[in-house]
């Protein structure tokens, strides 16, 4: 297995876990890092706390209590809470099956490793994945990094060197980022979609066993990335 390099800026050494899971949530944890405090204030207030706009003032404040560049979600995570009456919950699909990293600035992304830039593209609509793209990596057949919710500079196809620019995040302004507060969906894919389509990200109960198969975790991959709780 390869020992992938960050694919932003400090990420091994400045991320903070953040549970998206209402269920999971400690009950000692601080309200600056209680997301389902959060929602339960705005909802109080008539503020609708899905909104990127809202969303993002909540990732800003954890970020400058804990000192952290970064929020980093887990793999396998249930946000049926999260989610809402989102379209995705009304499919049942509620489990995550990529990691998010969360960030205040629109951060740089870069290549893990050597390989190659096999897919770019954007995906219409709010709640998508924005502008994204698909990373092979040199060396292992059948496996894929998929990069969701980036800028509009993002996503060149073609060979690059481990550490190269690939792109940005992308912001929720005019859905370049497909609306969501700013963060890299990662994710990996054991096949390449139909041309035109993206993988799931999100799966149903029922489903996950098969589908982390073909979406295994992305953090066994990344050995040296630190995670405080």
């Amino acid at each position: 297995m390869i020992d992938f390099t960050e694919v932003m800026p400090e990420l091994f050494t400045r991320s903070k876990l953040l549970i998206l899971d209402f269920s999971k949530i400690p009950a000692g944890i601080i309200d600056e890092e209680n997301i389902q405090k959060f929602f339960e204030h705005c909802i109080e207030h008539g503020i609708n706390p899905r909104k990127p706009e809202n969303r993002q003032k909540f990732n800003n404040k954890m970020l400058g209590v804990s000192g952290q560049r970064y929020l980093v979600s887990q793999y396998g995570e249930d946000r049926v809470s999260m989610l809402g009456d989102t379209h995705i919950a009304k499919e049942g699909r509620t489990i995550h099956m990529g990691v998010d990293i969360f960030s205040k600035d629109l951060e740089q992304v870069s290549a893990p490793s050597n390989g190659t830039v096999v897919m770019a593209g954007h995906e219409e609509g709010f709640g998508e994945y924005g502008n994204y793209l698909i990373f092979q990596p040199e060396g292992i057949e059948g496996m894929y990094i998929f990069l969701g919710h980036l800028a509009k500079d993002s996503g060149r196809v073609g060979s690059i060197k481990q550490g190269t620019l690939i792109g940005h995040l992308g912001d929720y302004i005019d859905n370049e980022n497909g609306g969501w507060s700013r963060h890299l969906h990662l994710q990996i894919i054991t096949r390449l979609p139909d041309p035109g389509l993206t993988p799931i990200g999100y799966s149903t109960k029922d489903s996950f066993g098969p589908n982390s198969l073909l979406f295994p975790d992305p953090m066994p991959y990344f050995p040296n990335w630190r995670v405080l709780e």
